[in-house]
C-alpha cells in the first residue's frame, strides 16, 4: 500500500501519473498539477471504494512530466491503450470497438478487427462483437465472399461452399468479375451507397438469364433485395449529409449517436466519471475507431485536440444540430425527465439525495431449472446497458429465489467491494419484504455503503430498509424511474433465460433422437439458433444444409412423445 509521504514526493507539475502493483499499471491518470491530483486520491480513498483499492493494491507510484496538459492527455491515451491498467473505466476495452475490415487481396474476404492500422477498408465502429459478427455473417450469406482466411488452394470446395455461405474462389468457383462484383455490393451495403452497384447488378442478372444460369440469378436476386431493403431504412431527419458520428452531452451524460447513409445504425449512451472528460472521451474513442466524414458535437474542443484529430484523417467538425434532431437525442438519452425535478421528488418522497446510480437485480427460472439472475444500471436519469450483468446460478438446483438472490447479490458484493464495478448508491430488489432482508444483509456482511429498497410487483409498492411503504403509483415521476429499472431487470433476466432453455433444449433433443450423429448435430447448431427454428425450416432448406427431412420428422415424433 502507497503512503501519503510517497505521494508527497511529487512535483507541482502537469503530467501523466502511473499506480502500479509489481511492473503492472493498475491505473493510469493526468494532471495539472501531479502532487495535487495524488493526494487527491489519498484523500478520496476514505470514502471512495474504487480509490481505496487502487491506493491499496498499489506498490508504487511513477510520473512523466509533460510541457503543458495537452501532451499529457495524449500520453494517458497512449498509455491506457498499451497497458489497459484494471482500474481505467473509460478505456478499459483497451483495443477499441470492433470494426469490419474488408481485407486488401485479389478475392477480398471480411473480418472482425479492433485497431486503424491494418490493410485494407475498415466500417465501423460497432457497439458490440456480437453486431460486427452478425454483420460478417450477413456478408457471407448474401454475397458469399470466402469464409477461409487465408485462401487455401482446393480441388473441392469446402461446407461453407456447400452450406451457400462462400462462393468458392480458392477452386476457381467463381471468375474474378463475377467476384468483384459481390466485393463492391458488400461495400455498398457496410457504406449504405448503394445506388451505383444497383445498377451494376440489374444488368448482371440480365446477362446470368440469357445464360440460363439460374443459381447465379438467385444469388444475384438475394444481393439486390438485400441492398434495396437497405435503401427503403429509415433516414433520420434533420440530416444534410449522409455519414456522421455525434457526440452529444448532457453534463456527465455523453451519447455517441452512428450514422452512415443518413440513417441511425447505432448508439451508445455513456456516463462520465467527470465532465472535464469530454475530450479524453473523444481521444480515446477515436484512437482505435476511424473518423467519420462529419464530426458533430456539442461542446468545444480545444485547438490541440483538433490538431490531433486531424493527424487522424480527413473529417469536418459541425454544429449546426438541428432542433428536430436535437429532440431525437436527448430522448435516446433518457433526460425528458427534469433532473431538478426528480431530485426534489427524492428529497420529499423518500427524504434521500437523488442517487446518481441505481443497479436493479431479479432472478428468473423455469419451474426450478436455468435459474438466472440479472443487475441492470441506471445512471443519472438514464440506462446504462454497457454495466448490465447476468449471472448463472451455481450453488444449487431447483426453486428457491431467496438463495439465488443471494448468490446474485454476494458475486455483485464482492466486485464492488474489490473497486472492480462503480459503487452504486442504491439497490432495487424486484420483490418484498423477504428479498429486501436478503438483499440488506448481504449488504451489511461486506460493509457497502448502499441503500435497499424493494419494489413489490402487483400493488408497486415500494419498501425502504426501515419498512417504509410507498405506493409509487401515487407519485409518477419516481414510479417512472423505479418502475423502469424494475422492468428491465426482469426483461434482461427472462432474456437470458429464455436464452438458455432454447439454446440447452435443441442440444437435450437432439442428444435423445435416434438417427441424428455428430456431423448432423454440429450442421443443425451451427445454422439454427433453437429448436423452433430448425421445426419450421422447409425441406429446401435442409437438403440445401445436407439435413435429411425425415430427421426434422423424427423430432417433431420424439416431441409428441
Amino acid at each position: 500500500m502507497l503512503s501519503l509521504e510517497e505521494l508527497q514526493k511529487a512535483p507541482e507539475k502537469p503530467g501523466v501519473y502511473l499506480f502500479k502493483r509489481g511492473n503492472k499499471p493498475i491505473y493510469i491518470g493526468k494532471a495539472k498539477n501531479l502532487r495535487d491530483r495524488l493526494l487527491q486520491h489519498y484523500k478520496l480513498a476514505e470514502k471512495d471504494s474504487k480509490e481505496k483499492a487502487i491506493i491499496e493494491n498499489s506498490t508504487s507510484v511513477e510520473w512523466v512530466i509533460t510541457r503543458n496538459t495537452f501532451e499529457a492527455l495524449t500520453l494517458e491515451v497512449d498509455l491506457i491503450q498499451l497497458h489497459k491498467p484494471r482500474y481505467n473505466v473509460l478505456h478499459k476495452y483497451g483495443g477499441g470497438y470492433p470494426l469490419l475490415l474488408l481485407t486488401d487481396e485479389p478475392y477480398p474476404t471480411v473480418r472482425v478487427v479492433r485497431g486503424t492500422e491494418h490493410r485494407g477498408q475498415l466500417f465501423g465502429p460497432f457497439f458490440s462483437t456480437s453486431k460486427a459478427k452478425k454483420v460478417k455473417r450477413l456478408i457471407h450469406r448474401v454475397f458469399k465472399l470466402r469464409t477461409c482466411d487465408p485462401i487455401p488452394e482446393r480441388k473441392e470446395p469446402c461446407m461453407d461452399y456447400h452450406l451457400g455461405l462462400c462462393s468458392g474462389p480458392c477452386c476457381g468457383l467463381i471468375d474474378k468479375e463475377s467476384y468483384r462484383l459481390s466485393v463492391k455490393s458488400a461495400i455498398a451495403l457496410l457504406s449504405g451507397e448503394v445506388s451505383e452497384v444497383l445498377e451494376e447488378l440489374y444488368q448482371k442478372i440480365e446477362e446470368e438469364m440469357q445464360r440460363l444460369n439460374f443459381e447465379r440469378c438467385a444469388m444475384l436476386r438475394d444481393q439486390i433485395q438485400a441492398l434495396e431493403n437497405l435503401s427503403k431504412g429509415q433516414r433520420v431527419s434533420g440530416l444534410e449529409y449522409g455519414n456522421a458520428d455525434i457526440l452529444y452531452a448532457m453534463g456527465r451524460v455523453l451519447g455517441v449517436f452512428l450514422i452512415r447513409s443518413g440513417r441511425l445504425v447505432d448508439k451508445q449512451v455513456f456516463v462520465l466519471e467527470r465532465e472535464e472528460d469530454l475530450e479524453e472521451f473523444l481521444l480515446g474513442f477515436y484512437y482505435t475507431s476511424p473518423l467519420p466524414q462529419n464530426l458533430l458535437v456539442n461542446f468545444e474542443l480545444s485547438e490541440e485536440t483538433l490538431w490531433w484529430l486531424s493527424q487522424r484523417g480527413n473529417f469536418e467538425l459541425r454544429r449546426d444540430i438541428s432542433p428536430e434532431l436535437e429532440e431525437l437525442i436527448r430522448e435516446n438519452l433518457g433526460h425528458h425527465l427534469d433532473p431538478v425535478v426528480l431530485r426534489e421528488e427524492f428529497h420529499r418522497v423518500l427524504r434521500i439525495p437523488m442517487p446518481e446510480r441505481i443497479e436493479g437485480f431479479d432472478i428468473s427460472h423455469f419451474y426450478g431449472e436455468y435459474t438466472v439472475g440479472s443487475c441492470v444500471v441506471w445512471e443519472m436519469g438514464s440506462m446504462n446497458k454497457r454495466a448490465y450483468r447476468r449471472y448463472r446460478i451455481k450453488s444449487f438446483e431447483g426453486i428457491d429465489d431467496y438463495r439465488a438472490l443471494e448468490e446474485v447479490l454476494s458475486r455483485r458484493a464482492r466486485r464492488l467491494k474489490e473497486g472492480e464495478e462503480k459503487m452504486p448508491d442504491l439497490w432495487l430488489i424486484d420483490g418484498g419484504y423477504g428479498q429486501l432482508s436478503v438483499a440488506i444483509r448481504v449488504r451489511d456482511k461486506f460493509s457497502l455503503p448502499i441503500k435497499v429498497y424493494a419494489l413489490a410487483k402487483e400493488e408497486e409498492i415500494l419498501i425502504s430498509e426501515e419498512r417504509k411503504e410507498v405506493r409509487l403509483t401515487q407519485h409518477p415521476i419516481l414510479y417512472r424511474v423505479f418502475g423502469l429499472i424494475r422492468d428491465e431487470a426482469h426483461r434482461f433476466a427472462l432474456t437470458y433465460n429464455r436464452k438458455l432453455r432454447l439454446k440447452e433444449g435443441l442440444k437435450d433433443t437432439l442428444d435423445k433422437v435416434k438417427g441424428i450423429g455428430e456431423v448432423k448435430k454440429r450442421l443443425i447448431y451451427r445454422n439454427f439458433e433453437n429448436l423452433y427454428e430448425f421445426l419450421k425450416a422447409d425441406e429446401g432448406t435442409l437438403r440445401r444444409l445436407g439435413i435429411s427431412p425425415t430427421l426434422k420428422q423424427e423430432v417433431e415424433r420424439y416431441l409428441k412423445g
